[in-house]
């Protein structure tokens, strides 16, 4: 047979083997099938297959065939297809060992494996087909492994994101629950049932604290009033002050701290979590073992410091209405929600070249229900964002944190802007009741194309004005958030944006401002005041479209939440 007709009988064979690799996401079988090819077609009699430390400074045999006293060995450079140099110490010894070539598998400059391979029977070196036929099988067997590389990591990310999902959604339906409830006992009650239920835990217990206590410094006066203690006997108060040296929730139960070491053991304690309510250590909460004995993973410990603070925020709001009920304490509460809500809301905006960006809202209450963010994606993409939430004051409040908090988990997996939005109606609607609802604007304002994709979700259409003075809505979208289960066919829309052209987006608390006499300001006036600032910065168009709406309706109450974004190309 000639050279020819080998090498094509070969070729064959490869897109069989091509086929078979990358149908596996398992390493070991990729590299086993790749070695046991190049036996067969070489028809060599021993071969293995090295892999290289995470530092590159040593080789492992993973796998070998034929007889193979090697375990492990200094790293040394090969880039392609050779026989090894007898001259070179690590090569020398692979040579000793039986093996006389190897085969570098390299996927994007990055070595994952050698495969070395003895002499073929009775020859002493390989045709050239046979050489060509072996870098072959290494190009095949390096994609293969860094395909399988690829899915395995989609895969744990998929899993990663239904985890995180999972848990945001669960915390959604817990901070609702928790929030119904009027009684101390209805609140531990509910702590309870959802720690066995979701940790499968039976021995914990929940502390109040009776003084501040917080890090390094905590006072010995400190009380512990328990609420709920399942571990069948009385926990001493002085190792519990130890243990608020833990300022976040953390697994105890291998801790080296002689301090407590003795006390953990006893106990059989595993989680040590001090319940914060804004800053202040308000109680502290102690789990024992998993009736399984399995370890508290990461997310375990994620879902026992968000429960712990919901708890605790519920008992502190509890606490807080059953002392004091005036109008002093109240309105105090109130700032503290306005604080935190400010804090929730972008402090500075991100740079985007080649734009000029603003925004700001103003509650009509102390907390309000209108929400905008500037989310930097990449280097060049921002999410965009201006939301009105249904309602007013507090409750309108807290469902704007919960579209924030999504948001600003989604932002970082890079999710198309569909299925941003697909995710956000799922869970406004899962998590609230039929009269509560969400309109937004969102967009992806891409600097290098200067490209804005944006999906219009039943809210007011910003305005996009160019520099030639022609208008345009940004209507295209579909229905609000939150009032349907199923999947929303969102529209989504493309603008570019020039130098000079301005998109200005807004709430209906612009629009709809009344004056004395009841006439709104209207989109008119908003179109108005924009044409006579479209030469201005980005700032100073926002701050006049605002002061014109507040002397529109000056000598009435604020009518409603006023939230406005300004996006200028430069």
């Amino acid at each position: 047979m000639n050279t020819k007709s080998t090498i094509s009988i070969n070729l064959e064979s490869l897109l069989d083997l091509s086929a078979k690799l990358n149908e596996s996401t398992d390493s070991n079988y990729i590299l086993n099938a790749a070695l046991l090819t190049l036996m067969g077609k070489l028809r060599v009699f021993r071969a293995a297959v090295l892999i290289p430390d995470k530092d590159k400074k040593k080789f492992r045999v993973e796998i070998s065939k034929g007889k193979c006293k090697l375990k492990e060995l200094p790293a040394f450079s090969i880039q392609n297809f050779r026989p090894f140099d007898k001259k070179e110490t690590v090569e020398k010894a692979l040579l000793d060992a039986g093996y006389f070539f190897g085969l570098p598998v390299i996927y994007e400059h990055n070595l994952l494996a050698l495969i070395c391979i003895s002499r073929p029977i009775n020859s002493k070196d390989l045709r050239d087909d046979e050489q060509y036929y072996a870098k072959l099988v290494g190009t095949i067997c390096a994609n293969a492994l860094g395909s399988a590389a690829d899915k395995t990591s989609l895969i744990l990310e998929k899993k990663n994101v239904e985890k995180q999902n999972q848990l945001l959604s669960t915390l959604f339906e817990i901070n609702n629950d928790f929030s119904l409830l009027l009684t101390r006992e209805q609140i531990v009650g509910l702590l309870s049932l959802h720690l066995m239920g979701q940790l499968m835990v039976t021995r914990f217990a929940l502390f109040m604290l009776t003084e501040q206590g917080s890090g390094s410094e905590v006072s010995s006066e400190i009380k512990f009033e328990p609420l709920v203690n399942r571990f069948d006997a009385e926990l001493p108060a002085d190792k519990l002050r130890l243990l608020l040296r833990f300022e976040q929730t953390a697994d105890i139960s291998d801790t080296e701290d002689t301090d407590i070491a003795d006390f953990v053991k006893e106990f059989d304690l595993c989680i040590t979590s001090s319940m914060n309510v804004q800053g202040s250590v308000k109680g502290l909460l102690l789990i024992g073992k998993k009736m399984n004995s399995d370890k508290f993973e990461a997310e375990n410990i994620q879902f026992i410091e968000a429960l712990g603070t919901t708890a605790i925020s519920a008992l502190e709001n509890e606490r807080l209405f059953r002392e004091e009920l005036d109008k002093k304490r109240l309105q105090s509460e109130l700032q503290t929600a306005r604080e935190i809500q400010n804090n929730l809301l972008p402090s500075e905006l991100p740079e985007i070249v080649g734009f000029d960006t603003a925004g700001t809202t103003i509650p009509s209450r102390q907390v309000g229900g209108d929400y905008y963010d500037f989310i930097k994606l990449s280097e060049h993409e921002t999410l965009v964002v201006v939301a009105d939430v249904s309602g007013k004051g507090m409750p309108a409040a807290l469902l704007m944190a919960n579209v924030q908090a999504v948001l600003r988990v989604l932002a970082p997996l890079r999710l198309p802007l569909k299925e941003i939005m697909e995710r956000l109606n799922g869970i406004v609607y899962q998590n609230t009741t039929a009269d509560k609802f969400v309109t937004a604007f969102c967009g992806i304002l891409n600097s290098e194309g200067k490209s804005f994709e944006y999906i219009n979700a039943g809210h007011n259409p910003p305005i996009f004005l160019k520099k030639d003075g022609s208008v345009e809505m940004l209507k295209n979208g579909g229905l609000i958030l939150g009032v349907t289960d199923g999947p929303i066919k969102h529209n989504s829309g493309l603008i570019n944006l020039k130098s000079g052209d301005i998109v200005l987006m807004y709430t209906d608390g612009v629009n709809e401002t009344p004056d004395a006499d009841n006439n709104e300001f209207g989109e008119d006036r908003i179109m108005e005041y924009l044409i006579r600032d479209a030469g201005q910065s980005a700032s100073s168009i926002m701050h006049d479209q605002i002061q014109a709406v507040q002397n529109f309706a000056a000598g009435t109450a604020q009518y409603d939440d006023i939230t406005m974004a300004v996006i200028k190309a430069i």
